[in-house]
């Protein structure tokens, strides 16, 4: 993640959360909020702290002086706050926004004025461990996006000793195994085509939440 800027809009409990974790991992992370408190308690974990009303189209801009990789607009209490935020970061060509928001119907109001993922930090959780409480043999599930997750699984018996390529999984659920940890405690990310899995790996698969469905049936 080294070099990607990202903007965080919103120092709430998501917010003041979020950006430290990403200057841990080694990004450059500007974070902004109205509330000085909030922004003088962050200041010193992240690249930059500011205070703003995002709201305001001329403070963002003084802001917004260099491109950013990723917006966060994490004001999920006010849909007003949201648009606001999101319709200035659109006009001011950031690359991709992420936007907060807690219910649906927010949620479809801020994909049609320009967010580009809708995000659900408690929605999102509950569904983690709504499907870890469920499926024993399910490590971890992760929502990426509307519709598209990434499970973490032990791999299944009927997986052991196929290569990616015998499994066919893209061809046959859509699916994409885009990391494995081996048995060893090896990270494999992107592995190829050649990859044999084993008993006791360990399978990042990334794809539609049915199709995911699917092979977590199939594992069970």
């Amino acid at each position: 993640m080294k070099n990607k800027r990202f903007l965080v809009m919103g120092l709430g409990e998501f917010g003041s959360a979020l950006a430290p974790e990403l200057a841990a991992l080694g990004a450059e992370v500007l974070a902004v909020d109205i509330a000085g408190k909030k922004v003088e308690a962050i200041r010193d974990r992240v690249a930059a702290a500011a205070v703003a009303d995002i709201r305001d189209r001329a403070a963002l801009q003084e802001l917004v002086t260099t491109t950013f990789d990723v917006a966060i607009v994490a004001i999920g209490g006010s849909l007003e706050s949201s648009i606001l935020a999101t319709l200035h970061l659109k006009s001011l060509a950031v690359r991709e926004i992420y936007v907060e928001a807690n219910t649906e119907e927010r949620a479809e109001v801020l994909r049609r004025v320009g967010a580009d993922h809708v995000i659900s930090p408690e929605r999102d959780l509950g569904k983690r461990l709504a499907q870890r409480l469920a499926n024993p043999n399910m490590l971890d599930f992760l929502p990426i996006q509307e519709g598209y997750g990434v499970l973490r699984v032990q791999a299944p018996r009927w997986t052991h000793e196929k290569s990616l390529l015998e499994l066919e999984l893209r061809k046959t659920m859509k699916l994409t195994v885009i990391a494995i940890r081996t048995a060893a405690g090896k990270d494999l990310v992107a592995p190829g085509a050649n990859q044999v899995i084993h008993e006791g790996d360990e399978l990042a698969v990334v794809g539609r939440d049915a199709e995911l469905i699917r092979f977590k049936d199939r594992v069970e």
